[in-house]
């Protein structure tokens, strides 16, 4: 096996390994309250409300991109409405903590996006 051969197998085992690092909770519940988590935030009621003068509103959890960060997994949810994504936040399974994407993909901690 040469070199590139060698780093690219290197690259799919890393990214193999990555994708088992989160797996999707099988109890049926904690991807749920996960993502009431997020739609019952404050915000996002007030965001959903006025959103839904103007559109229908949708939250999607992604399970096929989670995040691996600190040894904990996220779960992305996206709210979005007409199309646009209004926030992107990353749950823990049963929505224990939360992060939220910030300018530039930057995440930041449920209490640094509040006071931004």
């Amino acid at each position: 096996m040469g070199p590139l051969q060698g780093s690219l197998a290197a690259a799919l085992l890393a990214a193999a390994c990555a994708a088992q690092a989160c797996e999707v909770p099988g109890d049926g519940t904690s991807l749920r309250r996960a993502l009431l988590k997020v739609k019952y935030l404050p915000e996002t009621e007030a965001w959903e409300l006025a959103a839904r003068k103007h559109a229908p509103v949708q939250f999607l959890l992604s399970l096929d991109a989670p995040l691996d960060r600190d040894g904990r997994c996220y779960w992305p949810i996206e709210a979005s409405s007409a199309g646009k994504v209004w926030n992107t936040f990353y749950a823990t399974p049963r929505g224990e903590d939360l992060l939220v994407a910030g300018p530039g993909g930057a995440l930041l901690t449920l209490e640094a996006w509040r006071g931004r």
